[in-house]
């Protein structure tokens, strides 16, 4: 019978390979307990607040554009409201709203349900009486500033998915913008940044579509929403 002989590491090689796993926990730690990719800013003190509505994000360049799906923007303590040929503002503001009601704590009302109570033309309604109308306290507008696919498959790109969003949460009884948050990156791979762990994990180790991107900034937005900061520390 052929005998096969094991072969062990040497001394230097577990030495590199315990130096390695240290680092990448390190890492996974690191990554984990912060997030670097998200920047987040609390503009006014924020009230108490239990029902908040996602309304349609608008897609940058489509202003002109006439389809049938919904887009909003705040103006000038109005709601600008209209259409795009574009779905990704609408997929894009349905990831949000059911990322807000996975944790529970708010009731949430979906883009197409806050859709439905939107005047035919812009500017015609004030974000209070919006707020009237859906009777919540919050209301949140976002913008997709870019949403540039990969070029390539899961395992090897000529370009990597690039997303640019924008969100912003007013307060439906002053009028007032409360809260923003920008997401703008470019997925990398492992190699280009350890620190980075957390999302190379999430997504599963693989080169993302744009829409799969896009989510994880989602999640990491929504990790950093008030009232929900700490739900997701050690």
């Amino acid at each position: 019978m052929k005998k096969y002989s094991s072969i062990s590491a040497t001394g230097p090689q577990r030495g590199r390979r315990w130096f390695f796993l240290i680092f990448a926990v390190a890492a996974l730690m690191f990554s984990a307990c912060s997030n670097k990719n998200v920047r987040v800013e609390s503009l006014a003190e924020i009230p108490k607040f239990s029902r908040v509505a996602v309304l349609p994000f608008a897609v940058a360049g489509c202003e002109s554009c006439v389809d049938s799906f919904p887009t909003c923007r705040p103006q000038g303590g109005r709601i600008a409201c209209g259409k795009t040929n574009s779905e990704i503002g609408y997929d894009l503001a349905l990831s949000l709203a059911r990322e807000i009601a996975i944790y529970g704590k708010y009731e949430v009302i979906e883009p197409q349900a806050a859709a439905r109570v939107l005047p035919p033309y812009t500017g015609q309604i004030s974000i209070p009486e919006m707020g009237r109308r859906l009777r919540v306290d919050m209301i949140i507008f976002g913008i997709v500033n870019r949403f540039q696919e990969r070029i390539g498959g899961p395992m090897s790109v000529q370009r990597p998915a690039s997303v640019y969003f924008e969100v912003s949460m007013f307060d439906t009884r002053s009028g007032k913008k409360v809260w923003n948050a920008v997401f703008d990156q470019t997925q990398k791979s492992f190699s280009a940044d350890i620190t980075d762990v957390r999302n190379f994990m999430r997504g599963g180790g693989k080169w993302l579509t744009a829409k799969e991107f896009a989510d994880i900034g989602i999640a990491e937005t929504i990790e950093q929403f008030p009232g929900l900061e700490k739900a997701g520390d050690f």
